[in-house]
This record gives C-alpha cells, sequence and structure tokens, in this order.
C-alpha cells in the first residue's frame, strides 16, 4: 500500500503525510522546526530500546565490525549473542557495551576496556583478559573456564554464580567482587587481591593461593579443599563462617 501524501501550505507541492519538512520549498511544517526536530530525535532515542545486532542475519566479519565501531557511534546498540570467538580486540575501548550471551571464546581481550559491560552468560572459555579493565562489569553465570585474566581489574565486578575453574588469576584485582557460587577450582590466584570480596559458598577447591589478600573478605561455606591457603590468609577475612579448609575440616569463627 502507498504512503498517504498531503500537500505543503506553503509551495502546495505532494508531499508524504507524515512529513514534518517539504524537500520542495524547504518549510519547517506548521507547529514545527529545527529545533523541535532535534530535541524529539534526542527523546526519541533516550526512550528507545537499544538496538540489536541480528545475529542470525550476519556474518562473523560483519559482527567484528560492528563491535569495533561501536566505540565510535552513540554506544546504544546491544550485541548480545554475537559470535566474536578466536577474535582480536585487544585494547579495544568497549566501556558499557553489551556482550551478553556473547561467544567470545579464545577472543583476545588482553588490554580491553570492558569497565561497566554485560558480560552476563557469556561464553570466554580460554579467553585472553590479561590486564583487561573488568571494573563493575557483569559476568553473572559466565563461563571463564582457563581463562586469562592476569593482572585484570575487577573491582566490584560481579561474577555469581560464574565458572572461572583453571582461570588465571595471577595479581588480579578482584577488590569488593561478588563470587557467591562461583567456582574457582583448580584456579591460580598467587597474588590476587581478594580484599572485601564476597566469598559466600564460592569453590576455591585445589586453588593456588599463594599471596592472595583475603582481608576484610566474607567467607561464608566457602571451599579451600586441597587448597594452599594458610591460616594467615583467610584468618584476616572479616566474616568466618563455616569454611572448608585445605584439610576438609570445617572453620567457623
Amino acid at each position: 500500500m502507498s504512503e498517504e501524501m498531503k500537500r505543503c501550505p506553503f509551495c502546495d507541492e505532494e508531499i508524504k503525510a507524515s512529513a514534518i519538512f517539504c524537500k520542495h520549498c524547504k518549510q519547517w511544517m506548521p507547529g514545527y522546526s529545527y529545533e523541535s526536530a532535534v530535541r524529539d530525535i534526542v527523546l526519541e532515542r533516550q526512550t528507545a530500546a537499544p538496538a540489536m545486532v541480528e545475529v542470525a542475519q550476519t556474518s562473523r566479519a560483519e559482527q567484528l565490525a560492528a563491535v569495533m565501531a561501536w566505540a565510535e557511534s552513540d554506544r546504544s546498540q546491544s550485541f548480545r549473542g554475537v559470535d566474536l570467538s578466536i577474535q582480536n580486540l585487544s585494547g579495544f575501548d568497549l566501556r558499557g557495551v553489551d556482550l551478553s550471551e556473547a561467544d567470545l571464546r579464545e577472543a583476545d581481550l588482553s588490554g580491553a576496556n570492558l569497565s561497566g559491560a554485560n558480560l552476563a552468560k557469556a561464553n570466554l572459555y580460554s579467553a585472553n583478559l590479561r590486564g583487561a579493565n573488568l571494573q563493575k562489569a557483569n559476568l553473572t553465570e559466565g563461563y571463564l573456564r582457563e581463562a586469562v585474566l592476569e593482572k585484570a581489574d575487577l573491582s566490584n565486578a560481579i561474577l555469581l554464580r560464574a565458572n572461572l575453574r583453571g582461570a588465571l588469576l595471577d595479581g588480579a584485582t578482584l577488590y569488593r567482587v561478588d563470587l557467591e557460587g562461583a567456582n574457582l577450582k583448580a584456579a591460580d590466584l598467587r597474588g590476587a587481591n581478594l580484599r572485601e570480596s564476597y566469598l559466600k559458598e564460592t569453590d576455591l577447591g585445589s586453588a593456588k593461593m599463594e599471596g592472595a589478600i583475603l582481608t576484610g573478605a566474607l567467607l561464608i561455606r566457602t571451599d579451600f579443599t586441597s587448597s594452599d591457603v594458610t591460616s594467615f590468609q583467610y584468618r584476616r577475612a572479616s566474616t568466618l563462617e563455616e569454611v572448608i579448609l585445605p584439610t576438609g575440616e570445617v572453620y567457623d569463627a
């Protein structure tokens, strides 16, 4: 069906019924101006839901190009579920990006700025996040098995029920991180800063904990079975409730 048309009140040429500007005489329709049109566009962008990449209709190369261009755009687009596996995004500024449920297996995100990013349920298996900025990032139920997070900054990030089994977190900053229900079995946490982190029912079995800082952390039913954590470390936590020690004994302060 063809779109409804109307006559311009200024030049009498035919224009679309929805038009607020005449393409013939360059006049704004009654009640409209350049300023009001800009205002309407801004309000529409502020209230509209973020646009999403149509994953099923775009190639991996197109998805990568869209993410790479995102930093130069208005940053409103969502990349939920995109396939960026094995792609190189090293050093990119992706602050606040929505990559929830994205496939980032073996992707290179070293040195990337992902502060405030939504990575909930993302697949980051064996991804390289060395030195990345993940402050306040949402990694709820993220799959980070064997991911490299050496010297990464995860301050105030959410890692609720995340799988970090075998992950390399040597020297990482995990200040005030929510790790409730997370799996860090056999993870390398040597020299990691876990100050004031929330470790309720966190599995740290067989984890390497040499030099890790647990000062002020909340340890509630935290499992350190077969790890090398010492009493000098865990006794500096602010809360110790039913903590499973490396020996398998339960410690309750």
